[in-house]
């Protein structure tokens, strides 16, 4: 079953881009190299743009755990947190059920 993490964060004032432009580096740097990636989404804030949220899915918790524990991803997400208020909030989740619209 697929591992989804879910993760909540603030930007600091004047960091919203910074935050948007990781996430869409990480898509076209990072993204190729990793094992069991599926996808990712950010999404802001409709009361405040500053306030994100973000969901990962990996194939397994391994890969996840793969990625996590990379020497890279670290250096990523320590210059992310570096344009945070603070630590970002986690949720880590077995996937249980999901659905989608086919496309026509």
């Amino acid at each position: 079953m697929a591992h989804v993490t879910f993760f909540r964060m603030k930007a600091k004032p004047g960091e919203r881009e910074s935050i948007v432009n990781s996430f869409e580096n990480w898509g076209r740097e990072h993204m190729p190299k990793v094992k069991g990636f599926v996808s990712s989404i950010l999404i802001c804030n409709l009361d405040d743009n500053d306030e994100f949220m973000a969901e990962v899915k990996f194939e397994t918790r391994e890969d996840y755990d793969t990625n996590s524990n990379d020497k890279e991803q670290g250096e990523w997400f320590q210059d992310l947190r570096s344009h945070l208020i603070g630590d970002p909030d986690w949720f880590n989740g077995k996937l249980e059920t999901e659905s989608s619209a086919s496309a026509s």
